[in-house]
């Protein structure tokens, strides 16, 4: 493998420029590549170029990749989470642009269907619910948590793929497949919600522990590790949280900051900025107007009405008239 260049952006905005040691593309949309200088094992996931010219919303995806993953490490950024994956920067303005993200770990949890120890299932149980909640703290629902976007490295998983993933409260699209996306979100009724989430982390977590296939809404009464899911298919799911306490799991938030940091958050406007220009110019200057006017807002104009003047100002006109009658007074005597 010969080195090569790869230039991209931070996710604080800042142009990076790196030499890499890159695998092979096996597959056309992600490959894995070492930064040399450090050994670092990166994964670079991309766009083609004839995979774009005829699905042009890939790129739509790809860039919801970067901005998701941008969000995230603003509020995370002191103790980063190893469910989640990790964004390193992106080049979204080439021919076949591209995120890069911090290597996997891990295998597909597909690959362990029906062959978890007792011990492993309640873990990889305790392990999603922690991602999902982690998720939901940052105002974050996945909508694609699936078998092939969970990742298991026996002690954690790894939910990766936010290219699909959007804001809390955003109105619900048509994303996803019976069984792991939830009814709601399948017919695109409501606004997007944490419980998408819970639903298709209850069919992976089925799916993995029973090793069945998913016909219709599983018995989780016949399998005992199960029983903390019991009513997570209903119409009045619990909440990740509640579901770690069943587990006796405690709550990742009580140790992990969200909060936020200006320098990404203005790499994150500078993102939006720069994608909103690819499409619509007029739109992109007006915002970039609105954006400058909020980081250094202009000074108000100085009122002139109602302000107070000194007292000889003020008694000036009466001196002014009584001065013009005194010199009447003597020119006319």
């Amino acid at each position: 493998m010969e080195p090569e260049p790869m230039d991209f952006t931070s996710p604080e905005g800042d142009p990076v420029s790196w030499e890499v040691e890159a695998e092979p593309w096996q597959n056309p949309f992600e490959r894995r590549v070492t930064h040399l200088a450090s050994g670092t094992k990166l994964v670079q996931r991309r766009v083609p170029r004839a995979e774009g010219r005829d699905r042009e919303y890939l790129y739509d995806l790809l860039e919801n990749e970067a901005r998701i993953g941008a969000r995230l490490l603003t509020r995370l950024r002191r103790a980063y989470p190893p469910e989640l994956p990790r964004l390193i920067g992106y080049s979204l303005d080439e021919e076949e642009p591209f995120v890069l993200l911090y290597d996997y770990r891990g295998e597909p949890v597909s690959r362990h269907f029906g062959a978890l120890l007792i011990s492993e299932q309640r873990t990889l149980q305790a392990s999603l619910f922690r991602a999902i909640r982690i998720l939901s703290a940052c105002d974050v629902v996945h909508r694609r948590v699936e078998p092939a976007t969970v990742r298991w490295d026996g002690t954690t998983v790894q939910l990766t793929d936010l290219s699909h993933a959007t804001l809390i409260g955003t109105r619900r699209l048509r994303i996803g497949e019976a069984p792991y996306a939830s009814p709601a979100q399948r017919s695109g009724e409501g606004l997007a919600a944490t419980a998408d989430d819970l639903w298709g982390a209850g069919m992976v977590i089925y799916r993995t522990v029973t090793g069945r296939e998913i016909a219709d809404l599983p018995d989780l009464s016949a399998t005992p590790a199960l029983q903390p899911l019991k009513d997570i298919f209903s119409d009045s799911p619990p909440s990740a949280r509640e579901v770690l306490a069943r587990l006796r799991v405690p709550d990742p938030m009580q140790t992990l900051a969200v909060e936020r940091d200006l320098g990404l958050e203005e790499g994150r406007a500078a993102f939006d900025r720069a994608r909103e220009a690819r499409r619509d110019p007029v739109a992109a200057e007006k915002h970039a107007e609105e954006h400058a006017t909020r980081i250094h807002p202009v000074p108000p104009e100085p009122e002139v009405q109602g302000r107070a003047l000194p007292w000889w100002a003020r008694w000036l006109p009466l001196a002014v008239l009584l001065a013009l009658l005194i010199v009447l007074w003597v020119v006319t005597r």
